[in-house]
């Protein structure tokens, strides 16, 4: 080999070993993880109902008609990194019976003139299986805040039919008494405990 060829070969050999060192050192140690991600809430696809005993042989049910705000960060990698807050508009409960609903609204029960919204926010959200978890949050209804733990499943994620865009779907169910928060008219005739129910969808595009 002649000593021109020597010195290409010998240049070509130094870049292929840079090239390799920065190989190396762009290539992450360990797997890449997901950043937590901000869900837009479909409202037109998540719903608060509630349930309260009456006289002891039968429950009432309830559904708040308006949401005023739901945010919602999922991390599903390390959902303790996960986050949710919630108002409701106290008034627009319906229980499809219009007397029972305006003494719902009275000073009797929620007050909704003085306190005009329920809120949640969340505190610890912590995985408790494969798609399930516990998330403890501050709820305010009637102007007194108190702890609530809700039992959440994490339903999946669908392509809808568009195609246009990916849906997170997750349900949530708590009980609490009423009672806690000062609303204590006709007990126990009215009963004490609320169980709530809650279906929730949040859209995220591809990843």
């Amino acid at each position: 080999m002649t000593n021109a060829r020597k010195e290409v070969a010998a240049g070509l050999g130094r870049w292929v070993g840079v090239l390799g060192v920065a190989a190396l050192i762009s290539v992450p140690s360990g797997p890449v993880q997901a950043e937590p991600m901000e869900l837009e809430v479909d409202l037109s696809h998540t719903s608060v109902h509630f349930l309260i005993g009456h006289g002891g042989v039968a429950k009432v049910m309830y559904q708040f008609r308006q949401l005023n705000e739901v945010s919602v960060v999922f991390d599903q990698e390390d959902v303790s990194n996960s986050r949710v807050s919630a108002e409701i508009e106290a008034a627009s409960l319906d229980s499809n019976h219009y007397y029972r609903d305006n003494y719902t609204r009275s000073s009797t029960f929620l007050d909704v003139i003085n306190h005009p919204q329920i809120t949640f926010v969340s505190t610890e959200i912590a995985q408790t299986g494969e798609n399930t978890g516990t998330m403890i949050g501050d709820m305010t209804i009637r102007g007194e805040t108190r702890p609530v733990t809700f039992d959440v499943t994490f339903n999946g994620t669908v392509e809808h039919l568009s195609g246009r865009y990916m849906i997170d779907g997750f349900e949530a169910t708590a009980v609490f008494d009423r009672r806690d928060f000062g609303v204590e008219a006709f007990s126990p005739w009215v009963g004490h405990e609320i169980e709530v129910m809650i279906q929730l969808e949040g859209i995220h595009g591809r990843q």
